[in-house]
């Protein structure tokens, strides 16, 4: 029910802007759907092939984007379910955290290149984004800090936070301090998501 909270949010905004970075699918848990369904257009990211070719499908109007995305351009393992799973991730501690709660007991690992969040806001002359949605397993932190926010505004941002060994937890409190910095304030929270709405 986050999408159903958002649109609260947004007050039934009929057109806004949002980014999807760990889109994984148009439709099945998707935060963005109910904004593309209400007008809205957005870029939607996430490093599955097949992902980005169900969103094409699904939403032609949107620009789909398939990357692994981090706070610099490099080579990282990512560590990988299958082609449609919600699991596959460049976080090696979120691994830690796979295995323990869904039985999956090995993945596969192969080297990607990652992308630059901020080349790919650039590219696409972004100045404001209304909102900004995150699941990226565990490499959340990383991409967040990386956003240049002097030049990018953003409005309400929804993170996936999980705190399932001591390294997540460090890594959410840092999260939570650095959002406050920015003038963020958390509006809600669910078992794995918060929402921030910036003050």
């Amino acid at each position: 029910g986050e999408d159903i909270l958002l649109k609260r949010i947004f007050k039934n905004k009929k057109n806004g802007f949002y980014v999807d970075v760990g889109a994984h699918h148009p439709k099945r848990f998707s935060n963005t759907n109910i904004f593309y369904q209400m007008g809205w257009r957005g870029i939607n990211i996430d490093l599955n092939p097949l992902s980005i070719e169900l969103f094409k499908f699904a939403r032609p109007k949107d620009i789909n984007i398939c990357a692994a995305i981090s706070n610099k351009e490099s080579y990282k393992n990512m560590y990988f379910h299958h082609d449609l799973s919600p699991l596959n991730t460049i976080d090696s501690n979120h691994v830690k955290f796979i295995k323990n709660n869904f039985g999956i007991k090995k993945l596969k690992k192969k080297k990607v290149k990652t992308q630059s969040i901020n080349k790919i806001l650039k590219k696409h002359n972004l100045k404001k984004i209304d909102f900004f949605n995150i699941d990226i397993e565990g490499h959340e932190l990383e991409v967040i800090k990386s956003i240049n926010f002097k030049k990018i505004q953003i409005k309400v941002i929804c993170v996936e936070i999980l705190n399932h060994n001591q390294v997540a937890k460090n890594k959410s409190k840092s999260l939570l301090r650095f959002l406050k910095q920015k003038k963020y304030k958390l509006s809600y929270k669910s078992p794995i998501n918060y929402i921030f709405t910036r003050a």
